[in-house]
């Protein structure tokens, strides 16, 4: 990609380098004048978008089939604008309904978006054994179904982890400990990238790298 040379798009490779300077300015030094404006910016920014988005998501899936005769979708519309109503005192026991409702179903979908990735595949992981016959496909599986048998049986609270379950809940909470390291390491990687990828702009802006 070459270097801009319309106007605009000088201006806003500009802007975007300065407002990302400001932004970093907090870790950096301190909090200031410039970081505010930079965080103030970028959320008043990102509640217009999102405000913009939700008007035209509301036209297309509710307003658009309305006009058509499928009158069924004044039901959604009017739950939402019965949220609103959480603003007065004297009227906020009607926001209960649809709170009631919208949770009632994110609980529904969220079981069954767990159940299925997080607990029925793990389960089938774990008394699947491996086709192939390499060491280290063993040596997976074995890790697996150990490591989810004794990290479940680290949270049997009903039982003091003595005698019998001393061994396999301590070997659970190891288990638990590497893979909260693993994902601790994961996200501090993710972090560097995004580190690498500003640092990389930086660059390319002020042409020492090419863009």
């Amino acid at each position: 990609m070459a270097y801009p040379t319309a106007l605009l798009d000088v201006i806003g490779l500009w802007t975007a380098w300065l407002m990302m300077m400001l932004s970093y300015s907090y870790p950096l030094w301190k909090e200031n004048h410039g970081f505010r404006f930079a965080e103030f910016t970028f959320v008043s920014t990102m509640l217009a978008i999102n405000l913009i988005v939700a008007i035209s998501n509301v036209m297309r899936v509710a307003i658009t089939p309305m006009t058509k005769g499928e009158w069924s979708y004044i039901i959604p519309i009017v739950l939402g604008f019965a949220m609103y109503t959480m603003l007065f005192s004297r009227y906020r026991w009607i926001s209960r309904y649809p709170v009631a409702i919208l949770v009632g179903i994110g609980f529904g979908l969220g079981m069954r978006g767990v159940l299925i990735p997080s607990v029925l595949t793990q389960v089938i992981a774990t008394i699947t054994p491996p086709k192939v016959g390499d060491p280290m496909s063993w040596l997976n599986f074995a890790y697996i179904a150990i490591g989810t048998i004794c990290s479940v049986m680290y949270f049997l609270l009903t039982y003091e982890h003595k005698g019998v379950l001393r061994y396999p809940t301590r070997l659970g909470r190891w288990i638990i400990m590497i893979g909260l390291g693993a994902y601790f390491g994961n996200t501090i990687l993710f972090r560097f990238s995004m580190l690498a990828g500003r640092a990389q702009f930086f660059l390319q802006v002020l042409k020492i790298i090419p863009l």
